[in-house]
């Protein structure tokens, strides 16, 4: 039996000078056309509000618009850059918001807001401005339409891979990057998570214990540490040029607050610091997909990480005042910031994010358990207290046990794991049931009028009626 999947590669680019500098243009216009459409929201959010606040109450005059539109932006005056690229890029762009508009209203993001070139500097084509062709015995894109190319892109597969519809060209730092992902037959059935958890949970005691790995995430030397004790962490000689890297970065800013502002020297100057602060990234990323890699083609079919809640342990604290005089108090903003520079660069939600999708892959279970006091709690007799933690040492007041806080702690979150799997935590969802029923007029004594509609309600719901 087989399945349809969807992969996708990521390979680097290489661009010459002039299809590089035409990438960035229709990159800029596409980005030009999101935000267009961000601003035509916001506008249209605004009259409503003030719709409502007017008391008007009618859904047809408080419905707005929903396209995918861009005309309005395209003005010979106003914007007259944009008729110097295809169509195709500005329809694209609009199609790019509209996508992050829809995940919206599906409550699976916030809604769009305005991007720049850090965080919008990619390019998205459709198969009519690109074509896989032949050059000197490689494989190549050919970029632009077919009776107007503009250039051809080379690139470095490492893997293979099956022609697609659509292409991202991005643009990282000076590095150029095109990634896409197509359809394809494997003879892999991916299951549900819920039907992994029970499959897993019919495993014996022992099994089970061989089969589950708990990973204590830290800020300290190592990324995480599992609870066989093997610490997994970034090699040296990365650590040493990722400092290196930085010192070289602070250089640059100094002499890019001595240039000119909008001259070419400053932007050579700002995308040799950015080169240097991508590469900490590039590291960070290839460190978390190396180290998943390994732990989900082990025997290991069940992960337990901690549950952190790491936007709000990285958020930046509140400025307080005091109310007699009015003046700043301290509010440990810089020392706060140097935890979140610790924790970022850590890799805790990268990891979960590769963890997730990869165990998922492989019909493996990755959980969340609750991370409080695991770093107190003893993982052989479970008495917790604070004395029992002294930096990387752990020892425990009650039974003696002495080990490193790391590995005890990953323990911990193994062993809650197993219990919460034993007690079906990770079992599927219980729907909960509904009955139907039409109401009965209470003057007549007969069945509802042709305008009664039969009403949705729980069961409890519906009992506490027919009580009353």
């Amino acid at each position: 039996m087989s399945c349809i999947f969807q992969s996708g590669v990521r390979f680097s680019a290489y661009p010459d000078a002039g299809l590089a500098s035409l990438l960035v243009r229709w990159i800029g216009c596409q980005r030009f056309i999101y935000n267009g459409k961000v601003g035509e929201d916001h506008l249209y959010a605004a009259q409503r509000r003030l719709l409502i606040k007017s008391g008007v109450t009618d859904p047809d005059a408080l419905k707005t618009p929903l396209d995918q539109e861009y005309s309005r932006f395209k003005s010979r005056e106003l914007s007259p850059w944009l008729y110097d690229v295809p169509s195709q890029v500005l329809r694209n762009g609009a199609y790019r918001w509209m996508c992050a508009k829809t995940r919206q209203l599906k409550g699976l993001a916030k809604a769009p807001t305005r991007r720049t070139r850090k965080n919008f500097n990619s390019v998205m084509l459709t198969n009519e401005l690109f074509r896989f062709v032949r050059s000197n015995g490689e494989e190549v894109l050919e970029i632009g339409t077919e009776k107007n190319p503009v250039g051809l892109l080379g690139f470095k597969a490492h893997r293979p891979y099956d022609l697609p519809r659509t292409i991202v060209i991005r643009n990282e730092a000076g590095r150029w990057f095109v990634s896409f992902s197509y359809a394809h037959e494997g003879d892999r059935i991916v299951r549900e998570p819920h039907e992994v958890a029970y499959e897993i949970n019919g495993l014996d005691d022992d099994v089970l214990d061989a089969a589950t790995i708990g990973l204590d995430r830290n800020v300290r030397d190592n990324c995480f540490t599992d609870s066989t004790g093997r610490q997994h962490k970034i090699e040296q000689v990365n650590l040493d040029r990722i400092a290196r890297r930085e010192k070289g970065a602070r250089r640059y800013q100094r002499r890019m607050s001595r240039t000119k502002e909008h001259s070419a020297n400053r932007r050579k100057v700002a995308q040799k610091i950015a080169r240097r602060k991508n590469y900490a990234q590039r590291v960070r990323k290839d460190f978390t997909h190396k180290t998943t890699h390994g732990l989900v083609v082990s025997e290991t079919r069940l992960f337990v990480l901690e549950g952190l809640r790491i936007k709000g342990m990285t958020r930046k604290p509140k400025a307080k005042r005091d109310p007699v005089t009015g003046k700043w108090l301290r509010n440990g903003a810089r020392a706060k910031a140097a935890l979140s520079k610790k924790i970022l660069a850590s890799c805790w939600g990268e990891l979960d994010r590769q963890l997730q999708y990869k165990a998922t892959w492989h019909n493996k279970l990755a959980v969340k358990v609750p991370a409080a006091y695991s770093s107190q709690e003893c993982s052989r007799c479970g008495h917790t207290h604070p004395g029992n933690r002294d930096g990387a040492r752990f020892a425990c007041q009650r039974c003696g046990l002495e080990a490193h806080a790391d590995w005890n702690a990953a323990r911990v979150i193994k062993a809650r794991g197993i219990r919460a799997l034993r007690k079906g935590v990770y079992d599927a969802p219980k729907t909960r049931k509904r009955v139907a029923f039409r109401r009965k007029d209470l003057e007549t004594g007969g069945s509802p009028g042709a305008s009664d509609t039969p009403e949705e309600m729980s069961v409890e719901q519906t009992l506490d009626r027919l009580a009353a």
